[in-house]
């Protein structure tokens, strides 16, 4: 199955459908519940990098700035290599 959206891909893992390559952060809490199980503990994907593109540092409204350091520290503590 190819699929752009990561949620029906969690769900089509945990309805037994198959193996799914994803996102800690996607399938976190079905790994700690049992719903889902590390097939290949050892293996991962290819490391990336987030960019944030703004136009401006200067004004930048409240809610922004709480998504930016939303942003930094979800992803920045993830370790993608484990």
């Amino acid at each position: 199955m190819t699929c752009g959206d990561l949620a029906t891909l969690r769900g089509a893992a945990a309805a037994g459908l198959g193996v799914a390559l994803l996102p800690d952060h996607i399938c976190q809490a079905d790994l700690t519940s049992g719903r889902l199980v590390r097939v290949f503990p050892g293996w991962g994907g290819q490391s990336g990098i987030m960019h944030l593109v703004l136009t401006t540092r200067r004004g930048l409204p409240p809610a922004v700035r709480a998504f930016i350091d939303h942003l930094a520290k979800t992803f920045g503590s993830l370790r993608l290599d484990e």
